[in-house]
């Protein structure tokens, strides 16, 4: 197939490349290679140079997914046309990418402009790679892996090399599309920039362990490890070794939340014989009553809903006082706390799971929009188990942040109980989150970013980041997809929603 001879003849260049007596690690030439593959490191650790292979994957150890019934011909019809409208959707934007964008980082949705805020390696475009083979542009797919051939990732066009978000777009973009397509690929390697933040740190795991699986070369796994355990050392004292907290804020959200996401999906990927699986799935066990503890609460609101959200905890007083913030960012929770029920086998987790989903959900469904803002404060209950509504007004005690960012953090954790469950009442509330959003952020070109979702006609920023065709419409189509597409059985979805093959 033509996109098997495109990876042999880059095989080739690379090795020229890296033969050539010029290479090293501050200048790795200018050869043009296939695709590049950035793993970030911390803790002055090297990033490493790797080919890949396919790995034949079985079911692993946990199945995650709810034995589905047979559906009928009227859900059937509705499901595959509520999917159809979500890949029209994933056509517009990638349509319009490709037009005003193509080869930069992102498209400028409102202006048909562009920008290159992740060093222009085509951040959309190898972010996009599996979410257009999953949905069955296969022509797509190839030009795709055509164009990177011009992309030259031994050059970055920034000064520095963002570890984080390198990792989990061109890293775990490539790796995802491997695993999903079965394609062969040799990398080359790239410097990184120094100075990190706990999701950084904590955010390399999948795909680095991902990377020695497929490679069958451990030092990806061992570099990986050594900062896992400088992490479980500070668990519970925030001190360490060779690594330590200053502060004494803790959150779901920003700066913290893949860290947290990747304890159980980590210990997915690991076979079940390793004593690192149960460092991970310990390192999780620990941190749930924590959270459970000071961060998730009963929010006091209209209708006196029974759900959940997770806030933020600040203990620099020496005991946590919690801040009622709500983040986007940690929409993910209730995806992770499903994962990690289904691993305990713990019914009472899954609850929670499915409280702090319809928490996303409740944010969504009561806005002038239908759409949750980035940030918002609400009350909390006094009484977990008696929570009558006292106040006024629409529950929203104050909106920090209006806008809407095209996230993928809800549909996320309503794509995972979906699966979990089986229940389809959330492919209802998904549906209705996914027509405010198409109604409210479709441009002529692409989709926008939005302003104020407290406004019933909230306005366009001109911004679309690459998560948008890479996380969020890839949720939306699973959703409405066959369980057995992408099964959570066989595969473990990175924090940016690329799907790695579990292990056995």
């Amino acid at each position: 197939m033509p996109h098997v001879e495109v990876l042999q003849r880059a095989r080739g260049r690379l090795r020229a490349a890296l033969n050539h007596p010029s290479f090293s690690s501050s200048s790795l030439g200018q050869k043009r290679m296939r695709f590049i593959v950035i793993a970030a490191v911390v803790l002055s650790f090297i990033l490493f140079s790797f080919h890949s292979h396919r790995s034949e994957s079985s079911v692993g150890r946990y199945r995650i997914q709810a034995p589905f019934r047979p559906e009928s011909q009227t859900a059937e019809s509705v499901r595959l046309q509520r999917r159809t409208a979500v890949k029209s959707a994933f056509q517009h934007a990638w349509t319009g990418y490709k037009q005003k964008a193509w080869l930069h980082d992102e498209l400028l949705p409102v202006s048909g402009g562009y920008k290159d805020p992740f060093v222009g390696w085509a951040a959309t475009l190898v972010d996009s790679l599996d979410t257009l083979w999953i949905m069955g542009f296969k022509d797509e797919f190839d030009g795709a892996l055509e164009a990177i051939e011009q992309i030259n990732f031994s050059k970055p066009n920034a000064e520095r090399v963002p570890a984080f978000e390198v990792t989990i777009r061109y890293l775990g973009g490539l790796l995802g599309a491997w695993d999903i397509s079965g394609h062969r690929v040799e990398t080359g390697k790239i410097a990184s920039e120094n100075g990190v933040v706990l999701a950084q740190i904590g955010s390399l795991s999948l795909e680095f362990i991902r990377l020695s699986q497929v490679t069958g070369d451990a030092k990806y796994a061992d570099a990986i490890q050594k900062i896992t355990d400088q992490l479980a050392q500070t668990q519970n004292n925030c001190k360490g070794e060779r690594l330590s907290f200053s502060s004494r804020d803790f959150t779901l959200g920003a700066f913290a939340d893949s860290l947290y996401e990747y304890l159980p999906k980590t210990h997915l990927i690991l076979p079940s014989f390793s004593s690192a699986a149960q460092q991970y799935l310990e390192m999780y066990r620990i941190a749930l009553p924590s959270f459970s503890k000071h961060l998730f609460f009963r929010p006091s609101l209209p209708g006196e809903p029974d759900i959940l959200y997770s806030g933020n905890a600040n203990a620099n007083s020496g005991s946590a006082r919690l801040d009622t913030q709500i983040q986007h960012l940690s929409c993910f929770v209730g995806g992770m706390v499903g994962l990690g029920a289904k691993i305990s086998n713990s019914p009472t987790e899954l609850e929670t799971a499915i409280n702090l989903t319809n928490g996303c959900v409740w944010a969504y469904e009561n806005t002038p929009s239908g759409i949750m803002p980035e940030i918002f404060h609400v009350e909390q209950c006094a009484d977990l188990s008696s929570c009558t509504w006292k106040g006024q007004g629409d529950g929203f005690t104050r909106v920090d942040d209006r806008s809407y960012q095209l996230r993928p953090e809800a549909i996320e954790s309503v794509f995972v109980m979906y699966r979990r469950t089986g229940d389809p009442s959330w492919q209802e509330k998904g549906w209705r989150m996914f027509e405010a959003i198409e109604k409210h952020s479709r441009t002529d070109i692409a989709h926008a970013r939005l302003d104020d979702v407290m406004d019933p006609t909230p306005g366009k920023t001109d911004s679309m980041e690459s998560f948008w065709l890479a996380e969020t419409l890839k949720y939306f189509y699973l959703l409405f997809s066959e369980p057995d597409l992408v099964s959570l059985d066989e595969y473990v979805l990175n924090t940016e929603a690329h799907p790695f093959r579990r292990g056995a």
